[in-house]
């Protein structure tokens, strides 16, 4: 999914209660109704959306004394999602959860592998591998904070220079140029959705206004224009 159509998703405050209800466990109509206290036919549309959207998915189970069988309602998606705002850069990532057992990791992977039977010590071991990682990712977050505010202060002396030095237009591309990399001026135009040749005048009067031409090279290098 696309990010922008997860935050509409996930602007409604309804169905972020479903979600958090599933997150615990799978759920027939009649449960979800009462835990989320939506009507029927609001928490049917709400659900609806979800499934659609492929959050949620449902199967069946039999009922007990010969009853129809049960439609429950479990969550089917596992991503994460990532808003990054600041003065000078406003991102939305969406990243897929899956196992990779990198090395860093793989300490975790051991320790779960090898969860003991025993439920009374299953469940001690689960509360303390949940602490150990938790921590970790605390540790990671702060991390990543620490790099988004050096990257803050990267992308607004870009901008500085930009307006200093720059036109509009120029300003545009010379942004996309050092935040994107693009490998070819065929890559550029497609990053932007301009046709080359119009960007061709742009690229020159950027390099017009660059005094250092080994500076120009690098930059440039690789669009070739």
């Amino acid at each position: 999914m696309k990010s922008d159509a997860i935050l509409d998703i996930l602007g409604n405050d309804t169905r972020r209660k479903i979600l958090r209800v599933l997150a615990q466990e799978p759920m027939y109509f009649n449960q979800l109704s009462k835990e989320v206290e939506v009507g029927q036919q609001a928490i049917l549309r709400h659900l609806g959306v979800l499934e659609e959207n492929g959050l949620i998915e449902t199967y069946s189970e039999k009922s007990e004394l010969g009853a129809p069988d049960r439609k429950y309602y479990r969550l089917s998606s596992s991503f994460s999602l990532t808003i990054a705002l600041s003065e000078d850069d406003f991102t939305i990532t969406s990243n897929k959860i899956e196992e990779t057992r990198r090395n860093e990791s793989m300490k975790y992977y051991n320790r779960f592998d090898s969860m003991p039977h025993d439920t009374g010590e299953a469940l001690t071991s689960l509360q303390s591998c949940l602490t150990n990682i938790d921590e970790e990712i605390s540790n990671l977050e702060s991390l990543l904070l620490d790099l988004r505010a050096l990257r803050q202060q990267i992308l607004h002396r870009l901008h500085e220079i930009g307006s200093e030095n720059f036109d509009g237009e120029e300003r545009r591309v010379l942004y996309t140029i050092v935040k994107g990399s693009p490998k070819s001026l065929s890559e550029l135009s497609d990053m932007l959705n301009e046709r080359e040749s119009d960007l061709r005048p742009v690229l020159s009067g950027i390099k017009d206004k660059m005094k250092n031409k080994g500076e120009i090279h690098k930059l440039f290098k690789e669009i070739g224009s």
